[in-house]
């Protein structure tokens, strides 16, 4: 990605954001989730970290190449994760970030006024020392701010590694997912400038401009966003909040109603070959979003007027429910998994990126498009039904 448009007034502290860590999910089974991950999505199972009478939460953790999740779960029913979940059912707890300077960062976040539920802690194991402090975000969210320039282990002091694999990816293909592309979380009505400005003045984060701004899509998304980015273009957040549209609610609006206050709606996790990756999330049963078949052929008619060269075939991106969204110096392939949870929230985005730095704003509108298009074509085919048993 190129650079986003930095606040020259801000005065940074030395401390900063360096990279994705590790997402944390609260989920009401820890060990059935993990294997979906694993089974699902082609994630290996790296470490646990048993319950004890002093924290009765169950850990499973998975990894992918760079990505890394752990889910939690608790053992009994007291407490702030089952308070939680009754409340808003599985969801993404924390999104933690590798820091440098943890100490300046943390100490200019206080007195910036930023929530911190745990200052600055110190564990350790034979992997040597880990450092971190949390702060609290939108909604029930939290970051955890990681110092590992100490530590050498797996993961975390407090986990297992598990050393064997799940026997289940000998025999399935790789999903060739690398890395987080960015986190995406659903605000509530008026907070979406809060949110990006707590990144900006809390964690020295700075407005990301994104192509989708110049468009006026909001008759079709219903949503207007705002991102932020860190210096290095390694950790990359999006907002939303409802706008008044076409339709007569937004995706933000139902996602907050149906987890119960801000939070995060879905990850995107990159693919340098999302054609492949697609292909071989089916093959591994994965419950993936389809795409209306109009779509596409309203994408051939765009692209036709284009310059862009596309190396990917619509027939390829049409048998793998892709998406497209383009200019004319590059262009992003994007498709989403259904909900990985009973409420209609959560869910994995799979992106691709060639000279294009969106999030796939312009297919809002495209989708919609092309669904007026296939009830129109069913419309018609009806009527002309009906016109036939009235002349039998």
């Amino acid at each position: 990605m190129t650079k986003g448009k930095k606040n020259e007034s801000s005065q940074p502290s030395a401390g900063k954001v360096l990279e994705f860590d590790h997402l944390i999910f609260w989920v009401a089974n820890a060990k059935m989730t993990a294997s979906y991950f694993v089974t699902r999505l082609g994630f290996k199972l790296l470490a646990t970290r048993e319950a004890t009478e002093s924290n009765p939460v169950m850990a499973y953790v998975v990894r992918l190449n760079r990505i890394t999740i752990v889910f939690e779960s608790p053992t009994t029913s007291d407490g702030e994760i089952s308070e939680q979940l009754s409340a808003h059912g599985d969801f993404v707890k924390d999104v933690a970030f590798e820091v440098q300077a943890l100490d300046e960062l943390v100490r200019c976040a206080r007195a910036k006024g930023a929530d911190v539920p745990r200052d600055v802690t110190e564990e350790s194991d034979a992997g040597g020392v880990v450092r971190y402090a949390v702060l609290r975000t939108y909604g029930d969210n939290t970051h955890t701010l990681i110092d590992r320039s100490q530590y050498k282990g797996v993961f975390l002091p407090g986990y297992t590694v598990v050393e064997e694999e799940d026997p289940v990816n000998s025999f399935l293909p790789d999903t060739l997912l690398l890395h987080i592309d960015h986190v995406e979380g659903n605000m509530e009505d008026g907070t979406l400038e809060d949110s990006a400005s707590w990144y900006e003045r809390n964690l020295n984060m700075h407005r990301f401009w994104c192509v989708d701004y110049k468009h006026d899509i909001t008759a079709y998304s219903c949503i207007k966003s705002a991102s932020v980015i860190n210096k290095e273009e390694t950790v990359l957040l999006s907002m939303n909040e409802a706008a008044k549209g076409l339709r007569p609610t937004s995706k933000a609006t139902e996602f907050v109603k149906a987890l119960g206050t801000s939070s995060v709606e879905h990850i995107a996790l990159y693919t340098d070959d999302i054609v492949s990756t697609m292909k071989n999330l089916k093959a591994r049963g994965a419950d993936l979003l389809g795409v209306p078949p109009t779509y596409y052929d309203l994408i051939k008619e765009k692209l036709s007027e284009s310059s862009l060269k596309v190396q990917e075939t619509i027939d390829e991106l049409k048998a793998n429910s892709i998406l497209i969204d383009f200019d004319e110096r590059g262009y992003m392939l994007q498709a989403f998994t259904k909900h990985v949870q009973a409420r209609p929230t959560v869910f994995i985005e799979i992106i691709q990126r060639r000279n294009h730095r969106g999030f796939g704003a312009m297919n809002y509108k495209w989708v919609f498009e092309a669904i007026e298009r296939m009830e129109a074509g069913n419309k018609e085919e009806n009527n002309e039904k009906n016109e036939s048993k009235a002349e039998e």
